[in-house]
């Protein structure tokens, strides 16, 4: 029997391992962004983006394929009610997304793309988007002025790097630049 590809780690606040959280609070913080969605992908036990954006008055919706992240998660909202009024984590895996269960955000965080695609996550059986159609569904999940985010020190950003050139040429977005490890795009409209 075929089962959803999930994680048995979970990732604590570690400023090495998790500075793109870090670093993505800081860029909304930077721009002076308020009032906007976001989507999150991998929410870390630590909640760092759901929180501070909390705090800022922004939502975030967010996944994790770690079931203790998911705990966290749970056991943060049960403490802190307030906080689940703007922030939303669900359980599963991003390459089973799905576009219609998905909201229309203003910023999507890519920071692990091509980190945790499985052998089996494209086959006919599982059904799962490969790296580039994830791309391509979040962007289209983008409101026209919104952005998409990388981490250049993800251990998938080689991969994922090797993807932009094609979608650059295809999707409606323009190069921002960087913010200390992050990379932006905006999407054009």
């Amino acid at each position: 029997m075929l089962k959803m590809n999930y994680s048995q780690q979970a990732w604590d606040l570690d400023s090495d391992c998790c500075s793109c959280d870090m670093q993505f609070n800081d860029w909304v913080e930077a721009n002076r962004i308020t009032g906007k969605t976001f989507y999150h992908f991998g929410t870390g036990t630590h909640h760092v983006v759901g929180l501070r954006q909390a705090e800022l008055g922004n939502a975030v919706f967010a996944i994790t394929a770690s079931k203790r992240e998911y705990d966290a998660y749970v056991a943060l909202v049960t403490e802190n009610p307030r906080v689940a009024k703007s922030y939303l984590t669900y359980f599963g895996d991003v390459y089973l997304s799905d576009s219609r269960l998905l909201p229309v955000v203003d910023a999507v965080t890519l920071f692990h793309l091509c980190e945790f695609s499985q052998p089996n996550t494209v086959s006919a059986e599982y059904g799962g988007l490969t790296d580039r159609g994830l791309l391509d569904l979040m962007t289209g999940k983008t409101r026209p002025g919104g952005h998409v985010l990388f981490y250049t020190g993800s251990n998938g950003w080689q991969a994922t790097e090797a993807l932009l050139p094609a979608w650059e040429k295809e999707q409606p977005v323009e190069r921002l630049g960087h913010f200390k490890w992050l990379k932006g795009y905006r999407k054009a409209g």
